[in-house]
């Protein structure tokens, strides 16, 4: 549905012009740095655009990412819960109780406490995928409309692309399952990440 007429003016008409991609060659070259060689074959076509395209692109009229950015967060979240685990005792991950009482001393368990100190957004938060996402070129293929095109940072930039490689996971995961999706996640996107030192 479109108004014959256009009912919203902008105070600033250049704040009216944005450009957005519509060459697939372009878009297959962000899958293919971001998953790997032949990631732009994972997905079907219309469901590589789906995952980025952001609201505010036309509307949402044409359909967009949201849904697809929340199955691809909680798969995240739950492989990046799977590496904090993974890893040695933390230190400061033991607490003490505050009952004195003695829990069950187990080597396999003392990982489990690492979630004390570090949580999945440490891991894989909108900073870091952000940094991931100006690192594989995502910006230049994301389909969105930035409220203020000179000044991308105050328009929310981070937040749609960081919602973009989440809608990304999700997409794989609708198409090739969990265990597919976490095995991308740990090999593409994990291992991608900035670490904090």
């Amino acid at each position: 549905m479109k108004a014959p007429l256009q009912l919203d003016f902008a105070k600033n008409p250049r704040n009216k012009v944005w450009a957005v991609n519509n060459d697939p060659a372009r878009l297959d070259e962000v899958y293919n740095r971001l998953l790997g060689p032949g990631g732009s074959k994972m997905l079907p076509e219309e469901l590589k655009w789906l995952a980025v395209t952001h609201k505010s692109f036309d509307q949402g009229r044409r359909g967009f990412n949201d849904r697809l950015a929340l199955l691809g967060r909680l798969t995240m979240v739950m492989e990046a819960t799977k590496e904090i685990v993974s890893k040695e005792p933390l230190a400061g991950s033991i607490l003490p109780d505050q009952f004195d009482r003695q829990p069950l001393d187990d080597a396999q368990l003392l990982a489990v406490d690492n979630l004390n100190v570090m949580g999945p957004r440490d891991v894989i938060g909108k900073d870091k995928l952000y940094q991931l996402a100006n690192k594989v070129g995502l910006l230049e293929v994301v389909r969105w409309k930035p409220r203020l095109p000179k000044r991308l940072e105050s328009s929310g930039v981070e937040v749609v692309l960081s919602s973009a490689i989440m809608a990304i996971v999700g997409a794989i995961t609708l198409q090739h399952g969990a265990a597919v999706a976490a095995q991308v996640v740990r090999e593409r996107i994990l291992a991608q990440v900035p670490k904090d030192n």
